[in-house]
């Protein structure tokens, strides 16, 4: 059996010379479409300050909207009190948000909203508010639309003089009051929402709690903060933020952290406003209080914005210039930190200046339900994508935060049963984070049509929901298959991505062909490998390819392939989905990172290695901690200690009594000194000026010197342990670590036996030189 598919997804497949390329994609998502009625408390219970704060309120939201077909219309109202007053102030009719023009003229006709006196009717009419924004709202708008109103009040309903409620004062506003709850009806069968906003003294909570919930109840998406509520602000200052919120919970939209700042005569102020990666539009408001202010904007990364102009794939749009509140409306805006300028006139009074922007990701759910047709009792697969006009959203980032269902209707189901699905690599989903969701369904035991849609929901996220009839059967269709891709979540322009079709049939041969259409178009991709396919009875596998061509738009695509009949390219009998990132292809230090990382550790082990062996020989050839000792009959009679200062030789002078006592000290300029260094373990090799040559151990008995009577020795500050070992290596047969008498006559140097016998022998030293000229060392 076949599976059924809408229009939108069917597209021009039934073109066969198009079939071996992508269909033409669904219409792009957009933006919320809107219908929005803007009624404005008039009453004289306001300030005059109120009343400037309401009209940039109402500026921002006019100005501020993200959808080009959607329509604003503003009214004020107060109250109808005497002969020739009206309660409504008629300020813009409704207004297409398509141009500049209209939308500069939504900002000039909303300043005819202003605080009425006594004799224009300063009371407050709900009634009659509500009945003009609901007829604003019964006709002429785009199919589809959201309506709403948005009701900004001071106070409660008071119509006490209004004679159009009754004869008697007293009765008035009771009758008001059933009036207003009959409009409220008409709204929620009208399917019209409505949002109060309330601010200043003695606000009546519940009141607007009963507007809320009397409109429409349903909303843009499922989240309970898409739902109409009342917004008590703090003051009239606060009415601009809070009708912005309003505006975007209603619509789906988000709203970016407010800046602000005081500007002042001949100043210049940047603000700055963060618009987030999933935003596919967005509108920047700029409150700048006169409009002899300029403001310039600057993309994220740089790049001043043309007014009214494109750069790369956004596209700019400006209006109010002229106006105390600005908008920018960006269509595919960059994803950052956008920087407003602000520049004051030379005459110009302190003021306060701010910045928001509203923005939304418009996308759609691309589902793929495998396989398109079933039997009872079968487990289907669905798997979601997320689709912008500019592609996929493959970036986990911009979708963390984002809820994901599919949710399954039909009549063999009886109640909606939603579908949990996730991109955590565990089956049915093939790869964690490739923006890909997948999960689980299994067909009822009852034939019917089952309806699949994918259901998105989150801030700042509108999401079109495109249905998938699958028909499920009481056998198994005779012709089913799968299709699978053997792919990288990352591809480059020009690369290909291989998969592979499998069919099975039960039947007669069938004459199939393989089609491929979703967002795959948006990167150029085609199929390659031969698009029609004899199914005969059995198995029938068929490889092919998706190539990207070289000039393939960067960024997430998804596509789905199908294999269809031939004859009938609405019958599908197989599908899988595809969802990659196209990015550019590495560079040189890209394409070798890990042999350049290997390198780079190679070289810091070895540089590691030859640091070690350097402080380890700087450890093993270092003086500072020897102390040379002057020793005559058996008592020390001098002691020295090495310099501080890190050294390979210990320089000293040694005064052997024939002009003075014996002692030693540093040489000075012009004296030849006795030169030390260690030796072997535990030793030290001494150079007496034109002089024999000692090996010395260090802690031992010392070496007598020549004619002098005097005995050099060495001491060792060094650790205990080093010392030890120097004593553990000196020859038996010895005083402590000196020499023997005998010793003194012949020099030698005694080393333990390289074996394992652990045995000492004794080798002949080389005989001390009369001077050091020849010596290496020195």
């Amino acid at each position: 059996m076949a599976a059924v598919l809408t229009a939108a997804q069917l597209g021009p497949l039934a073109a066969p010379a198009a079939a071996a390329r992508a269909a033409e994609p669904a219409a792009a998502p957009e933006p919320t479409l809107m219908d929005v009625s803007i009624l404005v408390d008039e009453s004289g219970s306001l300030s005059d300050a109120d009343v400037r704060e309401e009209i940039k309120a109402a500026t921002s939201i006019a100005l501020g909207g993200l959808n080009p077909r959607s329509r604003v219309s503003v009214y004020g109202f107060g109250s109808q009190n005497e002969p020739g007053q009206n309660a409504i102030t008629e300020a813009c009719p409704p207004t297409v948000l398509d141009s500049s023009v209209k939308k500069d003229a939504l900002g000039a006709c909303i300043r005819k909203i202003h605080r009425r006196a006594d004799g224009e009717g300063n009371d407050t009419d709900h009634a009659a508010a509500l009945a003009k924004g609901l007829s604003a709202l019964s006709g002429g708008g785009p199919d589809g639309v959201l309506k709403v109103v948005f009701l900004l009040t001071d106070g409660r309903l008071d119509v006490h003089r209004s004679p159009h409620y009754g004869r008697i004062e007293s009765d008035r506003n009771r009758e008001a009051q059933k009036q207003v709850e009959t409009q409220l009806a008409l709204a929620a069968s009208g399917r019209v929402q409505i949002w109060p906003l309330g601010f200043g003294d003695g606000i009546d909570r519940a009141a607007l709690d009963r507007f809320a919930a009397g409109g429409y109840q349903g909303a843009c998406d499922g989240r309970t903060a898409s739902r109409p509520k009342a917004r008590v602000v703090r003051d009239s200052g606060d009415v601009g933020r809070s009708l912005t919120d309003a505006f975007a919970a209603a619509g789906c939209a988000g709203v970016s952290r407010s800046d602000e700042t005081t500007l002042g005569p001949g100043q210049t102020r940047e603000l700055k406003i963060d618009i987030p990666i999933i935003a596919t539009d967005g509108s920047i408001t700029v409150a700048k209080g006169d409009p002899r202010v300029r403001v310039d904007y600057v993309q994220p990364g740089g790049g001043a914005v043309v007014p009214n102009g494109r750069s790369g794939q956004s596209e700019f749009k400006r209006a109010g210039e002229n106006a105390v509140v600005e908008t920018l409306h960006i269509v595919n805006p960059r994803n950052g930190t956008w920087t407003i300028r602000l520049t004051a006139p030379g005459r110009l009074a302190k003021q306060l200046v701010s910045a928001t922007a509203i923005w939304q990701g418009a996308v759609s759910a691309s589902l793929v339900v495998e396989p398109p047709s079933a039997r009872t009792g079968q487990p289907l697969t669905v798997r979601l994508s997320l689709v912008t006009r500019q592609g996929a959203v493959t970036d986990a980032k911009a979708l963390s935060g984002l809820n994901f269902t599919v949710q399954a209707t039909g009549p063999s189901l009886g109640a909606p049963q939603s579908i949990v699905i996730r991109d955590d690599g565990k089956a049915p989903d093939d790869r964690a984070g490739d923006g890909r969701y997948a999960g689980t369904f299994t067909a009822p035991g009852q034939p019917g049509d089952l309806t699949f849609t994918g259901v998105v929901s989150g801030y700042g996220v509108h999401a079109d929901k495109l249905p998938v009839t699958v028909a499920v059967g009481a056998q198994a269709p005779a012709l089913q298959g799968r299709v699978e891709f053997s792919s990288d979540p990352v591809v480059h322009p020009g690369d290909e991505v291989r998969g592979k079709v499998t069919m099975e049939n039960a039947g007669a041969p069938v004459r199939g062909r393989i089609i491929m259409d979703g967002a795959g178009r948006a990167g150029g991709a085609t199929l390659g490998g031969g698009t029609d396919l004899a199914i005969g009875t059995g198995t029938t596998t068929r490889p092919f390819t998706v190539r990207f061509p070289k000039d393939a738009a960067l960024g997430g695509t998804s596509m789905t392939v199908k294999v269809v009949d031939a004859a009938d390219l609405a019958k599908v009998y197989a599908n899988g989905q595809l969802t990659v990132t196209v990015k550019e292809p590495p560079g040189w230090l890209e394409r070798n990172r890990y042999a350049i990382a290997g390198a780079l550790l190679l070289l810091l082990a070895l540089a590691l290695l030859l640091h070690l062996r350097r402080r380890a020989w700087k450890a093993g050839v270092d003086v500072r901690r020897l102390r040379a000792s002057l020793r005559q009959d058996g008592e020390e009679v001098a002691r020295l200690k090495a310099p501080s200062k890190w050294a390979q030789e210990f320089r000293f002078v040694v005064h052997d009594g024939t002009a003075g006592e014996p002692g030693l000290d540093y040489p000075k300029a012009g004296d030849r000194p006795v030169r030390a260094r260690r030796g072997a373990p535990g030793k030290v090799v001494v150079q007496l000026p034109d002089g024999p040559r000692y090996e010395i151990a260090v802690g031992g008995d010392g070496e007598p010197l020549e004619e002098t009577g005097l005995t050099l020795a060495f001491s060792d500050d060094r650790p205990r342990r080093a010392r030890r070992t120097g004593a553990r290596r000196d020859a038996p047969g010895r005083t402590g670590s000196g020499r023997t008498a005998a010793d003194r006559t012949a020099p030698d140097r005694t080393t333990r036996d390289g074996g394992t016998s652990g045995e000492a022998r004794t080798e002949p030293a080389a005989t001390a030189k009369p001077g050091h000229e020849d010596d290496p060392w020195f």
